[in-house]
């Protein structure tokens, strides 16, 4: 069963960030890397580039943006939902109304969380399916899911010509006359 559009609970890391902790085995403790430049350095010179990271996570709840998934990586991507006790009232008001630019509203009748929320666009992880509990606590419809997905490449500012190009072509090979008046 596909879960794009699904709210499901999961495991999300933080991203690494300098100063970079460093996992160094059971025998000793992590260590610290200040800035990038070693590690950077090491994938270079073709020293080992691997590194297990120490870094936060929580168990939340997330939007899958999109379940296709190579078996290789077997991971979901998603999106970081806000709660709304973290937004001033006019941002509320905003979101609610579809008005805010990096933020979906997630309507709380459809979607069993402990508040509302929204959905952040600007707010992408990847999460592995390990870390998925895979049942839903509420679902986008077909129309959400879709505006949730063109919101998050307009923010991005993704370029989309080419693939319209080829859209655009491929219909007019259907219909070679042209639209029906």
């Amino acid at each position: 069963m596909s879960l794009a559009g699904a709210v499901v609970w999961a495991v999300a890391p933080f991203v690494p960030q300098a100063p970079f902790r460093i996992y160094a085995g059971e025998e000793r403790p992590p260590f610290k890397i200040p800035q990038v430049v070693p590690l950077i350095h090491a994938g270079r010179s073709g020293g080992d580039n691997q590194f297990d990271f120490i870094v936060p996570g929580k168990s939340r709840p997330v939007l899958i943006l999109a379940d296709k998934r190579t078996q290789d990586l077997g991971e979901y991507l998603a999106l970081r939902l806000l709660r709304f006790s973290k937004l001033s009232q006019q941002e509320q008001e905003d979101v609610r109304a579809q008005r805010h630019e990096s933020l979906f509203y997630l309507k709380p009748e459809r979607f069993s969380l402990p508040e509302e929320n929204a959905a952040m666009l600007s707010g992408l992880l990847r999460v592995h399916v390990s870390a998925v509990d895979p049942s839903p606590c509420g679902r986008l419809d077909a129309y959400e899911l879709r505006t949730v997905q063109e919101r998050f490449l307009r923010f991005y500012s993704f370029d989309l010509r080419a693939l319209l190009q080829i859209a655009a072509e491929q219909m007019a090979r259907k219909n070679p006359s042209g639209p029906d008046r």
